[in-house]
């Protein structure tokens, strides 16, 4: 009689489950797809608002130097930065990336961060790119058109203040580690007669015109001759912006620019002028790398 109770009673208990699968089942369903087609929508509207792009700006990278400083830190506080990006999961792109991205509608990673590294220094060349390599990730330098023709003709390869040469720029463009920028010809200094690319206060547009042409223009030419190169992006010397430069920089072809403004970009494809005038944050020696990307890539 007890065995008889105990397997009507598993018959009752298995009923009892059939019965809540077949009901549940359908819902379960309904409720995944609906959490899909949520999390589809949000995603869209994540693209819609804007994807969040920190910017970081380097300079030079030497193990010692009395330049250690605002601008010059050492190949070992760079790792530590791609390391921490690596672990906290960014992925980094190029301009061209985020070019597509806006006027192609390419693709973005989730987590994008953007490296670059201004003026060509020799020691980017030689200390950067293994860090880049081991790490799997890409960045931009924008080179001085001026400071790679000095060093080309007397290439002492010195890592305190020699610069790129034209071939190392292809070396480093055809690696494809690096993404090679216009930083001018010879616009990189400021002094009384001028404060970088930007306009001089009485200046006609014309002639400010016919000086981005004539400058930007020749790197632009030089870039493409001796290493294969096309820039799409100009970075502006010392951060001097400019709003007259930009239909300018447009009708020579150019789809961004990047300042030295610091904060983080929130790049939405309805807004394509968004690209003009990037922000950036300079990572200067002597700080942790947790203490610089604390806020800035969280």
């Amino acid at each position: 009689m007890y065995e008889l109770f105990n397997k009507r009673l598993i018959k009752y208990i298995l009923l009892v489950l059939a019965v809540i699968l077949i009901l549940i089942l359908p819902l379960t369903l309904i409720f995944s797809s609906a959490i899909s087609v949520f999390d589809d929508a949000l995603e869209g509207l994540g693209k819609y608002n804007g994807i969040r792009l920190p910017i970081v700006m380097y300079h030079g990278t030497i193990p010692k130097s009395k330049d250690l400083g605002k601008f010059v830190i050492t190949p070992k506080e760079l790792e530590s930065d791609i390391k921490y990006l690596k672990d906290h999961g960014y992925t980094s792109i190029t301009m061209t990336d985020l070019i597509n991205y806006v006027y192609n509608d390419g693709e973005l990673p989730s987590k994008p961060v953007m490296l670059t590294f201004d003026d060509g220094y020799y020691n980017n060349y030689i200390y950067a790119t293994p860090i880049l390599k081991n790490y799997n990730m890409k960045a931009v330098i924008s080179v001085v058109g001026e400071f790679t023709e000095a060093s080309t003709k007397i290439p002492e390869n010195n890592v305190q203040y020699s610069y790129v040469t034209w071939e190392q720029i292809k070396n480093m463009n055809d690696s494809g580690i690096y993404e090679i920028q216009n930083h001018t010809y010879n616009l990189h200094k400021y002094n009384k007669n001028r404060l970088g690319a930007k306009k001089n206060k009485n200046e006609s547009i014309e002639a400010y015109k016919d000086l981005l042409l004539s400058d930007v223009g020749l790197l632009q030419q030089k870039l493409k001759e001796l290493a294969g190169v096309e820039p799409n992006t100009f970075t502006y010397p010392f951060g001097y912006i400019c709003n007259d430069s930009i239909p300018i920089l447009k009708e020579m072809g150019f789809k961004a620019t990047l300042t030295c403004a610091e904060g983080v970009n929130i790049i939405n494809k309805n807004k394509k002028d968004i690209l003009f005038g990037l922000k950036r944050k300079n990572r200067p020696h002597g700080v942790s790398t947790e203490s610089f990307f604390k806020n800035f890539c969280p």
